[in-house]
């Protein structure tokens, strides 16, 4: 009996293990840059593959991707995520670039690469305040909104046995790099910073959440970044968090999904942990002012950061 089920263990360990042994393209150069064959990687995968004149998607298993030809922007399951180099098509096929390759679209084929790490002690960092507001609307501030969310989120997963610390606890400036520093001084294993979006077009609103950019790529705003850029030893982790994030919040609001976005922000850059930065709505949009000054919809914000960090957690590799 026992030998019965040690031969069952070591065929269901075979099958799991050839599913991630996919054969992987090796690097071409097109145009200069370090490319990988996006149409052969999906179809090693077994996913079916669709295209028109401006966008390919693929779909199998459980996965359905779109990525928009000349385009930094990809869908994955329905949730948008920027790209730093745009999907291109060469000699028929779908290719992206190495980079993107490795920072993104492996992590979603094949979420297994995570630095394992503890999670006991979190930061959360409410934006601004004290003589720097942060956004304003007609009737709120960024730095009022961010703090009530903050304190809601220290709750529910204080709730959870996590140790929680604030870089502000009331209506104080707080200087930017003096909130990574205080995440490597508590040796936080997760860092949360929570803010407040705007922009000048007034209809613009959603949920978007920003990880580290990678090394070698550009940020999503698409600016010139001159000189060395660094990564992190968690730019996986950072990209993984992000995700967990980003689809519990738009589960929970029902918000426009803005998908997840790369910057290299200072509070995101000069830590030593995984860490995330989270726009959780339009102050300059009038309706989802409204909503982001309803406690009822903050309680749901509040959820739904909490329950990213909680499906980040539990799927994290063992640490041995």
């Amino acid at each position: 009996m026992m030998l019965r089920k040690l031969l069952l263990l070591c065929i269901f360990a075979a099958a799991w293990l050839q599913i991630g042994a996919i054969r992987i393209p090796g690097v071409v150069h097109i145009n200069g840059r370090a490319c990988r064959n996006l149409s052969l990687i999906a179809s090693g995968y077994r996913m079916r593959f669709r295209k028109d004149g401006v966008s390919v998607s693929f779909s199998g298993g459980g996965r359905f991707l779109t990525a928009e030809l000349m385009r930094r922007r990809i869908t994955w399951n329905g949730m948008p995520v920027m790209l730093g180099y745009p999907v291109i098509t060469h000699r028929g096929s779908i290719y992206v670039s190495d980079s993107d390759w490795r920072s993104t679209l492996s992590l979603l084929f094949f979420p297994r690469s995570l630095r394992a790490h503890r999670i006991a002690v979190i930061t959360l960092d409410a934006g601004h305040g004290g003589s720097d507001q942060g956004a304003a609307g007609r009737i709120s501030r960024e730095k009022d909104i961010t703090l009530k969310l903050t304190k809601r989120v220290a709750a529910i997963l204080q709730a959870c046995r996590y140790r929680v610390h604030l870089t502000r606890t009331g209506d104080a400036a707080v200087p930017l790099k003096t909130r990574a520093v205080l995440q490597r001084n508590r040796r936080s294993d997760l860092f949360i910073s929570i803010h407040v979006n705007a922009a000048r077009d007034r209809s613009v609103s959603g949920v978007e959440t920003y990880c580290l950019t990678p090394a070698d790529a550009p940020s999503s705003n698409g600016k010139p970044e001159l000189g060395r850029n660094l990564g992190n030893i968690f730019d996986a982790n950072n990209f993984s968090l992000a995700c967990r994030i980003q689809s519990a919040l738009r589960r929970r609001t029902g918000a426009v999904d803005r998908g997840v976005k790369r910057a290299r922000f200072a509070v995101l850059r000069d830590i030593s942990a995984p860490g995330v930065l989270i726009e959780t709505g339009f102050i300059s949009n009038p309706e989802e002012e409204k909503r982001l000054n309803d406690p009822a919809h903050l309680e749901k914000i509040a959820r739904g950061i909490a329950e990213g960090i909680v499906a980040y957690h539990v799927n994290l590799p063992r640490s041995r």
